[in-house]
């Protein structure tokens, strides 16, 4: 019997493959097999790298080969940690600020190669209930610059560039409730969920040019102990029976998910949300 092999790609598909970022197979440049380290030769950027989500993505993305650019707001023994533990370079910018945010991946730029992969792991929460009193118009601006309008500020600036090289990954970290909505948290809702409107709006434009987006929407996470907690003991008690696997996730668990997404063999997945709740309904 007489097998026959399809020919290697030549001229006009060949370079439609590389400008629409189909990931090539076989062995890394530096040669190391890619499934040890896909994505070796890739630079990283990080936001809310010393959170207990981003801290968890920085260590999973250098772990696979990247060079990891992490940002955090405010020095401390956990920046340290983490640049020592995954030879992550770190910057301070304060993201509720639109100049410090506009800036950032100039600074990115002065530390080598652009990022080839953007993570926006930043973000706040706020207890507001549409019934606790006055609205405060200032709080709600600031809560949505934080965890909206820097993260498409930033993630704009960076498709640019991913653009003209032709390979991207952009992830963004939503919320289940902003899929779901939040009781008592409605501005918050409503900002995470408004990153799924960009990133399927966004993957539109930028698809062409082999640079994905996606959201990364996590449910309850357990939080770490030295964190100061943003939810009581009951309420994760509640929100983890809630779930298909009785359990609140694990940071490393959420940072999986975005390792998927980050990766060259994702190259068809983007404009979508996934939902990382172990199957939460409520």
């Amino acid at each position: 019997m007489t097998v026959h092999h399809p020919p290697p790609p030549t001229g006009d598909t060949a370079s439609r493959a590389t400008a629409t970022g189909v990931p090539p197979s076989g062995d890394t440049a530096a040669g190391t097999p890619a499934d040890q380290a896909p994505l070796a030769g890739r630079t990283a950027l990080v936001t809310g790298a010393t959170g207990q989500l981003g801290d968890a993505v920085c260590r999973l993305l250098a772990a696979r080969g990247a060079a990891v650019v992490g940002v955090h707001r405010t020095p401390s023994e956990r920046a340290e940690a983490l640049a020592a533990g995954t030879g992550a370079r770190l910057l301070r910018a304060d993201l509720s600020d639109p100049d410090e945010t506009a800036a950032l991946l100039g600074r990115v730029r002065e530390l080598g190669p652009a990022p080839d992969i953007l993570v926006c792991a930043h973000g706040a929460t706020a207890r507001r209930p549409v019934l606790g009193g006055a609205y405060d118009a200032a709080a709600e601006q600031r809560l949505w610059q934080l965890n909206t309008g820097s993260v498409q500020q930033l993630a704009a600036a960076a498709a640019k560039r991913m653009m003209r090289a032709k390979f991207g990954r952009i992830v963004l970290f939503g919320s289940r409730g902003g899929a779901t909505g939040m009781p008592g948290q409605p501005g918050y809702a409503a900002a995470k969920a408004a990153l799924s409107g960009w990133a399927a709006s966004a993957a539109w434009e930028l698809g062409p040019f082999g640079v994905t987006v996606n959201v990364v929407a996590p449910g309850a996470v357990r939080a770490r102990p030295e964190d100061a907690p943003v939810y009581s003991a009951e309420e994760d008690e509640r929100a983890a029976g809630r779930t298909a696997v009785r359990r609140l996730a694990e940071p490393a668990e959420i940072a999986e998910a975005v390792g998927f997404l980050a990766a060259p063999g994702a190259s068809y997945v983007t404009g979508q949300t996934l939902l990382v709740d172990g199957g939460a309904r409520w």
